[in-house]
């Protein structure tokens, strides 16, 4: 059976699962109501109650805490295991190959951890400001550095850039209560944060699918650092501007800021419309050539068991190409389905098409295509499995080779990954 073919049994059955009947019955606020607080016990796996008792008694402790001090407590991990078909293997030294064109999913048959993450939280209160830590180890925090020293180049000449370590988040916020008149619920953040961008994030729990798209990987920043203002217009909309030192910077490389903005409008109670910009110069000692991304991200939710996610990018840079005498430009678009066909098991369908332009993003002027399958369970509360099947095309020949001596069109992947998040 060969890759499109097997791309297009994944779809299949992908539209299958869409068309298994849904949970009938009462409205969504009365089932949410009715529905028992934990959707895994009462099943056949009753032997893993006293973990889930367990689970209950952190989760106690969890919230007397947040109730006590406001301080909000969050630890994560997720191991995965992925398997590339293409064989990429080991090169000369030994060191294992990556698959090719992956931003976080980046060893081909690796046991290393992907994420252990630590956050904590607090709501400024009063003239008390707030504050926010999130740290990683992993494989997924080497993937995701920031260039501490302002050098222009990550991984090199710093420790910290090097290692396996990263302060994902570290920022200050604080937001103006009822006295604060029109400018009531006025939200300042000021640090290093995740960006507005994208419609995937970097925990792989909180995502649909175990592998990130292109869009997430090549058309956006992982991180900014800066000063961040938001502002709820109407209950319905809110609006956020800021300027921060670049694409993932924490030192700024041109002496030049950039700035990013965000438009969030909640049409309905299943309807999202979300968009977001970044403007600067992002080349080392070089603040005439400006680079820019246009991000839309639509949710859209007809149903309890539905769940669209639709993402465009539409991204440039001034003198990019060519020894700086031709314009980059990227675009690409990404959607995805998420079927949750009972309480504890969910499928999700991702396709993409991404074109660069210029090849600055990816290293080569290509289009890119992906289908993704990805089936989750549930095993507690807190644990869960998930298994996804994944398929690459370029329009160009061996993009894909990786370090395999087998010349073939596209990329197929198979991963595994087992997680737990105390939220």
């Amino acid at each position: 059976m060969n890759r499109l073919m097997l791309s297009t049994v994944a779809l299949g059955i992908a539209l299958w699962g869409l068309g298994l009947p849904g949970p009938g019955g009462p409205t969504r606020a009365a089932a949410e109501d009715e529905a028992p607080k934990d959707p895994t016990r009462g099943d056949w796996d009753g032997f893993l109650d006293p973990v889930r008792d367990a689970e209950d008694t952190l989760t106690g402790w969890q919230g007397s805490l947040e109730e006590k001090s406001k301080v909000h407590v969050m630890m994560g991990i997720s191991q995965g295991w992925e398997w590339n078909f293409n064989d990429p293997g080991r090169n000369a030294i030994g060191d294992l190959m990556p698959n090719t064109l992956r931003s976080l999913d980046y060893y081909h048959n690796a046991g290393d951890l992907d994420l252990l993450q630590a956050r904590i939280n607090r709501p400024s209160e009063g003239w008390i400001p707030g504050f926010g830590v999130t740290l990683d180890v992993g494989d997924i925090a080497k993937r995701i550095k920031s260039d501490w020293n302002g050098n222009g180049v990550v991984k090199r000449g710093d420790f910290f850039e090097k290692s396996n370590f990263d302060a994902e988040e570290v920022y200050l916020q604080y937001s103006l209560g009822d006295e604060a008149g029109p400018l009531k619920g006025l939200s300042i953040k000021g640090g290093k944060f995740v960006t507005l961008l994208g419609a995937e994030v970097i925990e792989p729990w909180s995502n649909y699918n175990y592998s990130r798209s292109f869009l997430f990987g090549f058309a956006i920043p992982f991180t900014n650092t800066g000063v961040l203002a938001t502002y709820p217009i109407f209950d319905t909309l809110s609006v956020s501007f800021g300027g921060v030192v670049g694409w993932d910077n924490v030192a700024d490389n041109n002496n030049s800021p950039s700035f990013m903005g965000n438009v969030t409008w909640t049409a309905t109670d299943w309807a999202t419309l979300g968009v977001n910009g970044i403007y600067g110069p992002e080349q080392t000692n070089n603040i005439g050539n400006k680079r820019d991304v246009v991000d839309v991200v639509a949710t859209i939710k007809p149903c309890d068991p539905i769940t669209f996610l639709l993402n465009y990018d539409n991204g440039s840079e001034e003198n990019a190409v060519n020894n700086g005498t031709r314009n980059a430009n990227w675009q690409g678009f990404s959607g995805i389905i998420n079927y949750a066909i009972t309480p504890r098991f969910s499928t999700a369908f991702r396709g993409e098409w991404f074109e660069d332009s210029g090849g600055t993003r990816t290293g080569l002027s290509q289009n890119l295509f992906e289908t993704t399958l990805t089936l989750k369970y549930l095993i507690t509360q807190h644990l869960y499995s998930r298994i996804e099947y994944r398929h690459d095309e370029s329009n160009k020949d061996n993009v894909f080779v990786a370090g395999s001596t087998k010349l073939l069109p596209g990329q197929d992947t198979l991963g595994f990954e087992f997680g737990y998040v105390f939220n």
